[in-house]
This record gives C-alpha cells, sequence and structure tokens, in this order.
C-alpha cells in the first residue's frame, strides 16, 4: 500500500465482500455478484477465488451454489481484508518512497507518516464490513 492507496484487488475485494455482507444467509451466484459491484467478469472470478483462498468467503457447488461470507459481517475488519490483498502487511512505507529512510536517518516526514499510518491501522481495525453496510450510509451498489 502506497501513501493511503489501495491497489485494485483490494478496492475489489471491499466491493465483493460489502455486497455478500448485504445479506450473511444468502449464496450469491457469480452472475449476481457480476450485475452489482461492476467488476470485469474475468476478473471478478480470479477475486472470488483469490478471496476462497484467503478465507474470507466460501464456495458453495451445486446447482444452486455461489458464494458467501465465511464469518458473520461484525467478525471481518477491513484490516483483516486489506491485509489478506496487500500481500500480508500494511507497510509503513517511507512517505517519500525511500526504502532505507528508517535504517539511516529519519526523514522530515517520518514521525508524522507513521502517526498517520498507525491512525489508518487503528481505524480499519476497528471498522468492519457490518460498520460499511449499515442502512445509515448510502449504498456502494
Amino acid at each position: 500500500m502506497s501513501f493511503m492507496n489501495f491497489n485494485k484487488s483490494t478496492e475489489y475485494a471491499f466491493r465483493i465482500l460489502g455486497f455478500l455482507a448485504l445479506d450473511e444467509r444468502k449464496i450469491y451466484s457469480t452472475d449476481e455478484i457480476y450485475n452489482k459491484v461492476k467488476i470485469p467478469y474475468r476478473y471478478l472470478r480470479k477475486q472470488l477465488t483469490n478471496l476462497t483462498k484467503k478465507g474470507l468467503i466460501n464456495s458453495v457447488q451445486g446447482k444452486h451454489g455461489g458464494y458467501r461470507l465465511t464469518k458473520k459481517k461484525s467478525e471481518i475488519s477491513l484490516y483483516d481484508i486489506v491485509v489478506c490483498m496487500e500481500d500480508g502487511v500494511l507497510s509503513n512505507e517511507c512517505f517519500f518512497g525511500y526504502t532505507d529512510c528508517h535504517l539511516i536517518e529519519k526523514c522530515a516526514m517520518h514521525d508524522k507518516w507513521e502517526e498517520i499510518s498507525s491512525s489508518l491501522n487503528n481505524l480499519l481495525k476497528t471498522m468492519n464490513l457490518a460498520d460499511i453496510t449499515r442502512k445509515e450510509y448510502p449504498a456502494f451498489f
């Protein structure tokens, strides 16, 4: 993750999981997900496979198969999603993009950037899928 932007896979994971969280009990077909989240179909299939492998969703086989969350939406934090999709870590990369900033000398932004990064991590840990699918928030589908 660089400068507060998530990669495209993470953005799509939020959209897919947010949609599945609208009704935790329902099994959603790939076509149903595709029609709502508007992700290119081939990429959607890849994302569904990836989210299944990462343990965030279950794949249900059969005529009425599809996908659903592995846990209650209140138990899946946004941090969990980001960590799964951003290769296991929310990095504390240098604000200026230096790879050895903290090893040699702190840059001018180091302490502030570390504070912002820590705040973002804490926010993501305290918010979950239930929070982003509440009725009082505008739907993102």
